[in-house]
């Protein structure tokens, strides 16, 4: 991922969470698989860049 897809699948991301979590105080809450698979790429993107800034 470039950071161009980076930024945008974390503000994707970060849109589909307040989404859910502004529904309610519901006490989980549930992603699609294609939503879990874009936190998972973004999460490792960030941990990626975090170690090559070192």
């Amino acid at each position: 991922m470039d950071e161009t897809m980076i930024r945008d699948a974390a503000r994707a991301l970060a849109a589909r969470l307040k989404e859910l979590l502004d529904q309610g105080m519901a006490p989980e809450i549930t992603l699609s698989r294609d939503e879990a698979l874009l936190a998972q790429a973004f999460a490792e993107s960030v941990a990626d860049l975090l170690a090559n800034s070192r």
